[in-house]
């Protein structure tokens, strides 16, 4: 498993000459302060300079502002850089390796440097690489759009179609990086195969288009040219004689269907002429009583109550109408079979004068003219060849990924990761004092919707939860756990507490969690960060020095963007 920790965060402000410089701890970290001290502006900082903008707008925030941002990757120590959009990564021993003024730059080297191999797909329905925000969209709840029921963590993820089942599978482990590794060379390789058979198709095309301008059925100079066209023609009459089977089976079946049909529509047809006949002479007859013939007892009731001829004459007359429906439709399926076996037909035929062709009636200006046509066929034929071995070749990797897919989507490691998801989002709901629910049949995109004060709770349940799937054996990344202010819609003086000591004692202990909260806590933390100036996070004292390291960092950022060589 991978990991992924949070080491410091430099900010600075020209325009308020300020500056701030702020390191964690790889374990337990409390960033503790009132309203508008600065929590959630060292947050926030974090994701945005490494190209995932969180929802809310900081206030009186200097938006030319300059992070940097030092983060650890499996030992391996970076540092990056962002400024109104523009961004660099460095190594530990400050050597730019990258510098991006767009999205996509960043996001491609963000993914070099971490790993993360997942691809989406986007709205217009074009395979993209996952970004930062994919990235930390299942570690870090957001105060201003993590605490509902949707996933508004970070802005601008509506570009991608219903990416947040495919960041928790991935994550969880239920298709691992291994997966979408081999999924992008099955891709990449389908689009390959596309080409190929496309490619193929046009070429079939224009050999037709030339075969009716100049006959390619005349003599062949060439024998191996002969074999070609023999060898093509068997295959093309082999393909003939299996789709006329088809058709013909098709057209036995339809014709009795159709037959059936007509008997059953002549059937009931005989019927109600019976019941027509028996009907007038028992209207037209005076019966006012009925007899029984075998035992003589007389009945009050009319014959067609008796017998009900009536609703049964009813339900027959609505079978009769549903039959003819039927007939029609048959009709038409055997009516198109019998056209496509016509069609057939004039392949064969086609085929056949081919080969009745006879050499001993050709001329010497058959043969001259037959010559640029064998040089055509021969073309044909050789172009032809290298496709359908290219196009098997292709085939062939794809269905060994395939299955290689399959192994690693294995249905009982997807039911062993659900498993731990339930489990440890039923213990969450206890530690969180909220009552226990069914979680057996939850999914990891069952994000909770509870109104009240439960709500900020049933959702640190599901975070939790989340957090021990993904740092389970099954787990590919250990990212830092950022929950920025849980005081959420009123929680009280039971409930709170019940806040802070669940995320102190009951998240997982073996990666980073990083807290804002408005009160200090008696429960245990690795590193306490004290905020304690409204709109003052930023300090005149620290600004020199922080300049001071920020300054060199930037100069080689934007003389990698400026530079001529970009442009070309």
């Amino acid at each position: 498993m991978k990991s992924f920790i949070f080491e410091s965060i430099w900010l600075l402000s020209r325009r308020d000459q300020r500056a701030r410089a702020i390191s964690f701890h790889p374990n337990k970290n409390l960033i503790v302060g009132r309203n508008h001290t600065g929590k959630s502006s060292i947050i926030k900082n974090l994701f945005l300079t490494l190209g995932a903008r969180p929802q809310g707008k900081l206030a009186q925030w200097d938006e030319n502002a300059i992070s940097v941002v030092s983060f650890i990757i499996d030992q391996k120590k970076f540092r990056a850089v962002h400024q109104s959009g523009n961004r660099a990564l460095f190594s530990e021993e400050g050597q730019l390796i990258v510098a991006a003024s767009s999205h996509e730059e960043w996001s491609k080297a963000f993914a070099n440097i971490t790993g993360f191999n997942l691809v989406l797909t986007d709205k217009d329905m074009a395979t993209v690489v996952a970004d930062a925000r994919c990235f930390f969209l299942p570690f870090y709840i957001n105060q201003d759009g993590s605490w509902q029921a949707g996933w508004d963590t970070f802005v601008g993820l509506q570009q991608y179609r219903a990416a947040q089942g495919a960041i928790l599978d991935y994550f969880s482990g239920v298709r691992p990086p291994a997966f979408y590794e081999l999924n992008s060379k099955r891709t990449q390789l389908q689009r390959a195969l596309d080409e190929l058979q496309k490619e193929h198709a046009l070429l079939e095309k224009a050999r037709d288009r030339l075969g009716k301008s100049v006959h390619l059925n005349g003599p062949k100079i060439d024998p191996i040219n002969f074999e070609n066209e023999i060898s093509r023609l068997t295959a093309e009459v082999t393909q003939l004689n299996q789709l006329q089977e088809k058709l013909k089976d098709a057209a036995v079946r339809e014709k009795e269907l159709l037959f059936s049909i007509k008997l059953q529509i002549d059937l009931a047809a005989d019927a109600l002429a019976t019941y027509d006949r028996d009907s007038s002479f028992l209207q037209s007859e005076p019966h006012p009583t009925l007899a029984c013939p075998t035992c003589g007892a007389e009945h009050t009731k009319s014959f067609l109550d008796v017998l009900t001829y009536a609703e049964d004459a009813r339900v027959l007359r609505e079978l009769v109408g549903k039959l003819h429906v039927d007939s029609t439709r048959a009709e038409d399926r055997y009516r198109k079979t019998r056209g496509q076996l016509s069609e057939l037909e004039s392949h064969y035929k086609r085929v056949s004068g081919i080969l009745e062709t006879r050499r001993g009636d050709l001329e010497f200006g058959d043969v001259v003219r037959s010559m640029g046509a064998e040089s055509a066929f021969q073309a044909f034929e050789n172009e032809a060849l290298a496709l359908r071995s290219e196009i098997d070749r292709k085939l062939g990797e794809i269905d060994a990924l395939s299955k290689q897919l399959d192994d690693l989507a294995d249905s009982k490691r997807s039911k062993a990761i659900l498993k731990i998801f339930r489990e440890a989002y039923a213990t969450a709901l206890v530690g969180l004092n909220l009552p226990p629910i069914d979680t057996s049949r939850f999914k990891l995109t069952s994000r909770p919707d509870l109104s009240g004060s439960g709500g900020p709770r049933s959702v640190l349940a599901y975070y939790a939860a989340l957090w021990k799937t993904c740092l389970s054996e099954y787990g590919s990344f250990s990212a830092p756990l950022v929950i920025d202010a849980p005081q959420q819609q009123g929680q009280d003086d039971i409930n709170l507490p019940k806040i802070l000591q669940f995320i102190s004692e009951d998240l997982p202990r073996s990666t980073q969690i990083i807290v804002g909260i408005e009160m200090d806590t008696h429960h245990s933390f690795d590193k306490k960060i004290p905020l304690d100036q409204p709109y003052k996070l930023l300090q005149e004292e620290e600004y020199d020095a922080i300049e001071s390291h920020v300054e060199p960092l930037l100069q080689s950022m934007y003389k990698d963007l400026l530079s001529p060589s970009r442009e070309l």
